[in-house]
């Protein structure tokens, strides 16, 4: 069980800058600069920049325009709980 609060912290920053390299590497696949990226989703370059970098808290809706923009989906995976034989 996780309970310490640095632990949490530390995955929180893991899982943002592997999200931040996932859209990077989409983004060059797709042959897109953050500049164009940007542009189609009519938001700053620099706010690519800062979510590429794991600088930048995503939100879900940001992460939905990338998406749809980016013509991938973006998974978000569900941990269930197992507490005495049932799952929360």
């Amino acid at each position: 069980m996780i309970n310490d609060i640095t632990t949490i912290d530390y995955q929180v920053k893991d899982y943002r800058f592997k999200l931040g390299d996932k859209i990077k590497l989409i983004r060059e696949q797709k042959g897109y600069s953050q500049k164009q990226l940007a542009e189609l989703m009519d938001i700053n370059r620099t706010t690519i920049s800062k979510i590429e970098n794991g600088k930048f808290s995503i939100t879900i809706d940001y992460l939905v325009r990338f998406s749809i923009f980016l013509d991938y989906e973006f998974k978000v995976i569900e941990k269930e709980k197992l507490i005495y034989g049932n799952i929360y």
